[in-house]
């Protein structure tokens, strides 16, 4: 008996996992939709085809449900940079030439999937994301941060950093998005450009010298 009570509970809960992953998906593509205003959890559950009840099974409200949805696409962006990392080790090769082949992967990525595009520019300029997630999303990178601090001049501002390159790349890739320009590997060297003027003054000179071998 009690071994069927735990399959029973372990059922409900990869039930309540699955409905979970449902909805933040569905959160994404509704937003990037109809955006942050029109967004409400009627949209959501449609999206989803699940009952509306069952959001605030998952979710205290809608304001968490998209913080979560924000979040984890902090995570999976986070995870790609530590996966594509060691490429910053590479011989034989400038740092900003192992900086570009970082980039090259990371704005493939950003790309990849549209909706999920649209979704993260409309919530990181949002008041929403002030107010309920931006400090979980410094958070979310500051593991990575602490791990290429070695690589920054002594009192750099590795958060203000960060937000400046936030703001250039969704800059470029919401100009994707809505169509203003093409993707091609000409704007991926100009974003790239763009970034590298305010980071690299901030790197150790030792490493963007050609002789430097490892930036992290």
């Amino acid at each position: 008996m009690k071994q069927s009570e735990q399959a029973v509970r372990s059922t409900r809960q990869e039930r309540m996992e699955t409905m979970r992953r449902t909805f933040l998906e569905s959160a994404v593509r509704v937003v990037a939709q109809y955006g942050l205003e029109r967004t409400t959890t009627k949209l959501i559950s449609n999206e989803a085809n699940l009952n509306e009840a069952y959001i605030y099974r998952c979710f205290e409200n809608k304001e968490m449900l998209l913080r979560e949805a924000f979040l984890e696409e902090d995570k999976r962006f986070v995870q790609l940079l530590q996966k594509t990392l060691p490429v910053m080790r590479m011989e034989n090769c400038t740092w900003k030439e192992r900086a570009f082949l970082l980039w090259q992967t990371s704005w493939a990525f950003i790309l990849e999937k549209e909706a999920d595009c649209s979704f993260y520019y409309r919530y990181y300029y949002s008041a929403s994301c002030q107010k309920y997630a931006y400090e979980d999303h410094l958070n979310c990178y500051r593991p990575l941060l602490e791990k290429i601090r070695g690589t920054f001049l002594p009192g750099t501002n590795i958060s203000l950093l960060l937000h400046q390159l936030f703001a250039t790349m969704l800059t470029f890739a919401g100009r994707v998005v809505c169509g203003a320009v093409a993707n091609s590997p000409e704007l991926t060297r100009w974003a790239f450009e763009q970034i590298y003027c305010f980071i690299a003054p901030n790197i150790r000179p030792e490493l963007l010298s050609e002789e430097g071998k490892a930036a992290v």
